[in-house]
């Protein structure tokens, strides 16, 4: 039976979704890679002005989304919703 991804609008099999744990590792190492990429970006915000600022601001909105997305993943992981 197919199921739509979340991702993509591809049809996968179910033998092809990835399982939870594999999601969860992921959302890990995802979560993680954001953060220290928040934290080198520090120095750029308070270095830059006008086009680089906005630029890096962006970059940090699109790694806002990254980390809310990995950390929901993690959550129901904690708390058991998601093995």
């Amino acid at each position: 039976m197919d199921v739509l991804s979340a991702t993509g609008g591809r049809f996968m099999t179910h033998e092809s979704i990835p399982d939870e744990g594999f999601r969860a590792s992921e959302a890990r190492r995802t979560l993680a890679n954001a953060l220290r990429e928040c934290g080198e970006l520090a120095d750029a915000v308070e270095a830059f002005e006008g086009e680089e600022l906005r630029d890096v601001l962006d970059y940090v909105d699109s790694l806002r989304l990254v980390m809310a997305d990995s950390t929901l993943i993690l959550i129901g992981v904690v708390r058991g919703d998601i093995s």
